[in-house]
């Protein structure tokens, strides 16, 4: 045990018999003499308890020796008063109104003289160490909110009044509760002041709220209990009156989780989602294919010095990396391993100084994905790769099935799903989260992941999956998107053609994972097409998704376009540029004389192929362009017979 150990301590058991002698100098005052009956007994335990939280709290064991004359006088006298306070309120809530105001309060004004005394003839002898004291900077001090004084009052007197009413069954004080009711409204204010709790300086968190109104209620508790027990005011209910801050505690902490989103609403810092955000993080134009890398001379290549490096992690990663990107032409100075959550870490290096980013943390505690995403973008240099880990939704629910037996791990699953998947996509509930977990934990999907590397001017290489964890390699291969609108919501606005090719504006309820729009190109590269024209197996679908497109809910909102007269009933689908891109040039410029429609043609014969659909559709477009009306009304009642009487549908 260390030197400073040993004196800790010793200064522990000394002020401990200096609290025995000084309640036993007491007990022999009052009494003549030192039997303990046992109520005084029982206040001796309380007082020890009382004395030994206070001395930790004030760190009086481990900072005392080493604090000059006066500071540790102050020091002293604080934690007296705060065993003083506490020890009152202990004595109020347990009921002890016979126990003599000499007994309670007497041990602790003779510990504080002893305390005084050892404590200057000890400095007396021993100096105190010299230390370097810092001026610290005055802290500019905001006004004090009015709204905030004026709520807060208003929750504490509704407080008070429903505590009367559940313990008396009416709304009429009676003394001396007029008068308690005075005091706590003054200790109140008081407190809240000294505290700053009327400061919006002090509201940046829900944890800074909270710990000041903790503050002010505990400061208002023990002063409370020392006006009612010094005056004897043993016939107030303790239910009616400490229950009353109770109670105002649980209402203000409801009114900081509606406070706090109000008040920094705007000012948060948030994610990078649209052109000019991403123009001014990477000084490029959007949407721009980079140069192929240049061929360069390799003195030290990486591979050797990773392999080794991975081995203390796990050596399936370098295997992993190995077959997906070539090491032997990555010198190793740009080469960077990391794991972290830091941004800062990325912040660091130096701009597209890097062929390979390796972070080994999970990506899941960062708290902004595209601004992580778009740093590594900056840092790396062209066809640089950047190797991240995840625990996706997926893994989430692999990683509870093989730790939890079932059903009892589908209850934790379901719990952990609400907190780390719904709460951060909902308003005031993300807010919340956000103050809570700092951003960590949360869960994403492996289509929102691979969406928003593509959006940040990425391409991936390779995925896999180890130890119930998600990894993926993606290589830089242009600026990132100039979207000015990536679709985060319920409701979605898709970018398609209309008209004469105009632009068109269609919107629908989600049933992707956000960020999928931008992995059209990947999942035809990687899923190629299915029967009516859907892509295989496509995981970018929510499972709640499939639900609405078996029924067709999601497309409920494209009724607004089609009464704007921007579509009609019947009519080719309005398709993305990507999909477009599919069909022959002739086709195209075919679809453009046409409105888009809700209902699309190839209901009528329900062809399986993409060759099928787009003979479908050109059918389709050649009737209609010499008979509308005609064809309009042939078609509307083929695919009526086909969707509801045959049960058809889309996928």
């Amino acid at each position: 045990m260390s030197t400073s150990l040993w004196h800790h301590l010793y200064l522990t058991i000394v002020d401990m018999l200096l609290l025995l002698l000084a309640f036993a100098a007491v007990q022999i005052y009052k009494y003549g003499n030192l039997f303990f009956r046992p109520r005084e007994f029982f206040l001796l335990q309380i007082l020890m308890a009382v004395w030994l939280v206070v001395s930790l709290f004030y760190k009086k064991f481990t900072m005392l020796l080493n604090m000059p004359l006066f500071a540790g006088v102050g020091l002293l006298i604080r934690a007296n008063i705060a065993m003083i306070f506490f020890l009152t309120l202990a004595v109020v809530g347990l009921s002890l109104w016979q126990l003599s105001r000499l007994v309670v309060y007497g041990p602790c004004l003779v510990l504080l003289s002893m305390e005084l005394a050892a404590f200057v003839l000890y400095r007396h002898f021993i100096p105190a160490p010299e230390y370097a004291v810092s001026s610290a900077s005055k802290q500019q001090h905001s006004k004090i909110s009015l709204v905030l004084l004026v709520i807060d009052g208003g929750l504490l007197a509704l407080a008070f009044l429903t505590t009367t009413w559940l313990k008396r069954g009416g709304l009429i004080l009676e003394y001396p509760y007029v008068d308690v009711i005075i005091v706590v409204f003054c200790l109140w204010l008081f407190t809240s002041i000294v505290s700053g709790k009327f400061y919006p300086h002090n509201f940046i968190t829900f944890y800074d709220a909270f710990g000041t109104a903790i503050k002010s209620i505990v400061m208002t508790a023990v002063g409370l209990a020392v006006i009612l027990y010094g005056f004897r005011l043993g016939a107030v209910s303790r239910l009616q009156v400490f229950g009353s801050l109770f109670l105002f505690l649980i209402l203000e902490s409801l009114i900081f989780i509606l406070y706090l989103p109000w008040r920094s609403g705007g000012r948060q810092l948030k994610d990078i989602e649209d052109a000019e955000e991403v123009r001014a993080m990477t000084k490029g134009d959007p949407s721009r294919e980079l140069p192929p890398k240049p061929c360069c001379q390799v003195n030290d290549a990486v591979r050797e010095k990773l392999e080794h490096a991975l081995e203390f992690f796990n050596p399936d990663i370098f295997t992993f990396i190995d077959q997906n990107v070539d090491l032997q032409s990555i010198n190793r100075c740009e080469c960077t391993l990391l794991s972290t959550d830091n941004l800062f870490n990325l912040q660091s290096l130096e701009i597209e100084e890097s062929e390979l980013i390796i972070n080994l943390h999970k990506i899941n505690d960062i708290r902004w994905f595209n601004r992580y995403f778009l740093l590594a973008h900056t840092r790396l240099k062209p066809s640089g790769c950047i190797m991240g880990k995840a625990h996706t939704a997926a893994t989430h629910r692999a990683w509870f099935a093989s730790r939890f037996p079932s059903p009892f791990g589908s209850l934790v699953y379901s719990a952990s799903f609400l907190w780390h998947w719904i709460c951060p996509k909902l308003p005031y509930a993300k807010n919340f989260y956000f103050a809570v977990t700092k951003g960590r934990n949360r869960l994403v999907s492996q289509a929102e992941i691979l969406g928003r590397l593509y959006f940040c001017g990425f391409e991936i290489v390779a995925e896999t999956e180890l130890d119930k964890n998600y990894y993926f390699i993606a290589k830089k291969v242009k600026t990132p998107s100039e979207d000015l609108n990536p679709t985060y919501g319920p409701l979605v606005k898709l970018n398609r053609h209309g008209l004469a090719g105009r632009p068109l504006v269609v919107y629908k309820f989600r049933t992707m994972y956000p960020y999928s729009e931008y992995l059209q190109k990947y999942i035809y590269t990687h899923n190629s097409l299915d029967a009516g024209g859907k892509f295989k197996n496509d995981f970018r679908v929510t499972e709640w998704g499939r639900f609405m497109r078996k029924f067709w809910l999601d497309e409920l909102p494209m009724l607004y376009n089609w009464l704007t007269g921007d579509m009609q009933l019947l009519g080719v689908r309005p398709l993305s540029t990507q999909y477009l891109s599919l069909y022959s040039i002739e086709l195209q410029r075919l679809r453009s004389k046409v409105k888009p429609g809700l209902i699309p043609p190839f209901y009528a014969d329900m062809p399986k192929t993409m060759e099928e659909i787009m003979a479908s559709e050109e059918r389709y477009i050649m009737a209609y362009l010499k008979k509308p009306f005609f064809t309009q009304f042939r078609y509307f009642w083929l695919c009526f017979w086909n969707i509801v009487i045959k049960q058809a549908r889309s996928g």
